[in-house]
């Protein structure tokens, strides 16, 4: 049987991977780094999307071993709705980012993500028609 560069470049790649040598991974690279926690909360968890003023709180809470990671670690955010702080340092494991409405009258549910060090978490705010809601 005939192996050629192709395959044997698919069969040196799978290895790797297998042996956890992607150098893409997210994976935590230290025991501390294993330990570490992060929670999400949205406060209200109901934006109206008539109001380009109406904002959110989104607390990301960290935590190393149950304890909060020191002060100034980096939290980075993203949304798929509105816009959002892009990113906040902790103050005793809290960074916090605000999610401001786009004020488009497109109700939807949108997903906020935030990542510290390897640890990432993902909360749905809805984005309603004030109308609509409860309040």
């Amino acid at each position: 049987m005939r192996v050629t560069s192709s395959r044997l470049r698919w069969a040196a790649l799978a290895v790797m991977l297998s042996a956890g040598g992607c150098a893409f991974s997210v994976a935590p690279t230290s025991s501390d780094d294993n330990e570490l926690t992060l929670e999400l909360a949205a406060y209200p968890a109901r934006i109206s999307i008539e109001d380009s003023t109406a904002t959110a709180e989104i607390w990301a809470t960290v935590r190393a071993g149950g304890n909060p990671v020191k002060d100034n670690t980096i939290v980075k955010f993203a949304t798929t709705v509105g816009t959002i702080t892009s990113q906040s340092q902790t103050v005793d494991g809290l960074a916090v980012a605000i999610l401001v409405s786009p004020g488009d009258n497109q109700p939807r549910q949108a997903e906020v993500v935030a990542q510290a060090v390897t640890m990432r978490d993902t909360i749905e705010v809805d984005f309603v028609i004030t109308a609509q809601s409860d309040f």
